[in-house]
């Protein structure tokens, strides 16, 4: 098409000149834009718009030039007229009067307070270029939404347009079919949109949202598989692997329950429901979509002895009948989902079916201080050393889907009508324990990007919930106080590839063993050779613990008897690059500190492995 275009550009005779207002002030280029028009001819002779929506008209050269390539078309002009960004006050009129002889209709409006642009979709949408970055984007961001092809005016025209616009190519890569950079006087960007992306989007809710039904239908296989957070890991795992920073860091919470019935709400894709039944759990899987139950239950694909163990209902977390009581109850993402009057009904329901002990443990990103307060520094940051950041950091499905994004305040308060006790601090996914272990400023409340919280019906004690968020250096442990056994590894694997290991991991220290700042501990290995005399590569992949590897529990009742920690992990390899017999030597690291297989622990497990 493009070779096409251009060629047609050549050869047609099409001279703007001719309908030119002799008064614009920019009639001294006049010269430079002659082979600029002829493009645009040149792309509606190609493409044949039946419609075509312009942003930013001005004298109307870009609408006559269009209209000699496709007189048939249906033109749509859009300008505020003002003399800002290249515009002329009323130079509008002077674009209704070149072009009265074909089918055209002028607004004068802004569509930087548009959410949506006049009419249905287009087969194209031109989008001026003599704007700020900011402005560019906003109107692709309409654009993109309601035509087939998408033609940006002057996209080399700024650094700041070039900046803005290639973020939105990035953003939006996923729902564009191609695009390409036509050479001419500034540069003209030409788009094709996902035909796939527009059938969508006449399925999607354009009204007021009040509740979460009124986009219900939104949350399809495409987004859980394509958008939402650890969409890759599922893909790639199955949902048998926590490998979502977000969802590791609830598990990493949520270890401070060892066992019992967990209910979790707005399950999504099941990758935490999986991780819970793996540890022995009973869950209740509860998730309003039905693609979101689908793909929670294909994570028991193979397991269906494990699966027992989960009941799936698809229905809304604010309403299903549920039975019994819960020892832990997880919203993981999910309340930012949620109108404020269905999280009144959801806390209500959790405080009643929550056992006297158990815990209510939510996670939800954005912490809404984070973009009120923290992102717009980041843009004056970014366009000091010359870099953009879009004025609208959410993603289009954030966008659509976050109804109601928390504030640290609100969040404590709505808990609080139905909690006797709440706790709440900042962090991220990256580092759970956030203001817990560290003493935050404001400035670093404002930039932790999630806010975390736990309610429960009994106090809850600060000192361990800090102390299982973080870990110090340890003390050397003793021999024998730990025990590793793997349980299930290859015996051949291929160079340069990647193998799983599972293992067994038996703490009888009294050390809580977890893979929190400062000094995480990490299940991890050596390659050394065949002997087991030299090492080959000393430092292998770190795996976490998860869930933690508790310490020893006193059994009541049995003095001087205590629970033995068992867990179970799998864990990632990376293989050498040369063919041979090799041992793997699987072994805990504690970052900073010392590895495990060292006197005094000596906690080692060698396993021979042959690459071919």
């Amino acid at each position: 098409m493009f070779d096409s275009i251009i060629q047609q550009a050549k050869q047609t005779e099409y001279d703007f000149t001719k309908t030119a207002n002799p008064d614009d002030p920019l009639i001294h280029i006049f010269r430079d834009w002659v082979d600029y028009y002829k493009l645009k001819s040149a792309i509606t002779y190609i493409i044949k718009p039946a419609s075509i929506l312009e942003i930013g008209v001005r004298f109307g050269y870009s609408a006559a030039a269009f209209l000699n390539g496709y007189s048939n078309a249906k033109y749509i002009g859009i300008d505020l007229d003002i003399d800002t960004f290249g515009g002329v006050k009323g130079a509008i009129n002077w674009a209704k009067e070149i072009t009265k002889q074909f089918n055209t209709e002028f607004i004068v409006a802004d569509t930087q307070v548009m959410k949506r642009l006049p009419g249905d979709v287009y087969d194209l949408i031109h989008v001026d270029g003599q704007q700020d970055g900011d402005g560019s984007f906003h109107d692709l961001e309409l654009a993109i939404k309601q035509s087939h092809y998408v033609l940006v005016d002057g996209y080399l025209w700024t650094r700041q347009n070039f900046m803005a616009v290639s973020e939105f190519l990035f953003q939006y890569s996923d729902l564009l079919d191609w695009y390409g950079v036509i050479p001419g006087y500034a540069g003209e960007l030409l788009i094709k949109v996902s035909n796939d992306y527009l059938k969508q989007r006449e399925t999607e809710y354009y009204g007021t949202v009040n509740s979460s039904l009124d986009i219900r239908q939104t949350y399809t296989n495409h987004y859980y598989t394509q958008d939402c957070g650890g969409f890759e890991s599922y893909k790639k795992n199955q949902g048998k692997k926590l490998e979502d920073p977000r969802l590791q860091a609830v598990a990493t919470i949520s270890s401070l329950k060892q066992s019992g019935h967990v209910l979790d709400l707005g399950c999504g894709r099941g990758e935490l429901s999986y991780y819970f039944a793996n540890q022995g759990f009973s869950v209740t899987s509860v998730d309003y979509s039905p693609s979101a139950i689908e793909l929670a239950k294909n994570c028991f694909n193979g397991e269906e002895t494990l699966a027992e163990n989960v009941q799936f209902i698809c229905g809304n977390v604010c309403n299903v009948v549920l039975e019994g009581k819960y020892d832990l109850a997880v919203a993981s993402d999910v309340i930012e989902h949620l109108a404020f009057e269905e999280l009144e009904v959801l806390y209500q329901r959790v405080a009643q079916y929550l056992n006297t002990e158990g815990l209510f443990i939510v996670h939800t990103f954005p912490n809404l201080w984070y973009y009120k307060y923290n992102y717009p520094l980041k843009r004056k940051i970014a366009a000091s050393v010359g870099a953009y950041l879009p004025v609208q950091p959410r993603s289009r499905y954030e966008l659509l889907m976050h109804i109601n994004e928390q504030s640290p305040r609100v969040l404590k308060k709505q808990l609080g009508k139905y909690f006797k006790h709440v706790y709440l601090w900042f962090g991220d996914p990256e580092n759970p324990g956030g203001s817990i272990v560290e003493k935050f400023s404001i400035k670093d409340i404002c930039a932790a990007p999630s806010l975390f919280a736990i309610a429960s019906h009994k106090p809850i004690d600060d000192e361990h919930l800090k102390n299982h968020l973080q870990m110090h250096p340890l003390a050397p442990i003793r021999a024998g106080e730990i025990k590793l056994c793997v349980t299930q590894y290859p015996q051949l694997v291929k160079v340069n590839c990647e193998f799983e290991i599972q293992l067994e991991i038996e703490n009888r220290s009294d050390f809580i063993l977890n893979s929190c700042s400062y000094n995480p501990v990490y299940i991890s290995y050596h390659w050394m050779n065949a002997d087991a005399t030299d090492y080959i590569i000393f430092d292998g992949e770190r795996t976490k613990l998860l869930p933690h590897l508790n310490r020893n529990e006193k059994i009541l009742f049995l003095p001087g008897s205590r629970k033995i920690q068992r867990k179970k992990y799998k864990v990632k390899v990376k293989t050498l690059p040369e063919k041979g017999n090799y041992t793997l030597r699987v072994t805990l690291v504690q970052e900073g500190v010392r590895w495990f297989d060292t006197v005094p622990t000596n906690l080692m497990k060698d396993i021979s492995i042959k690459i071919i």
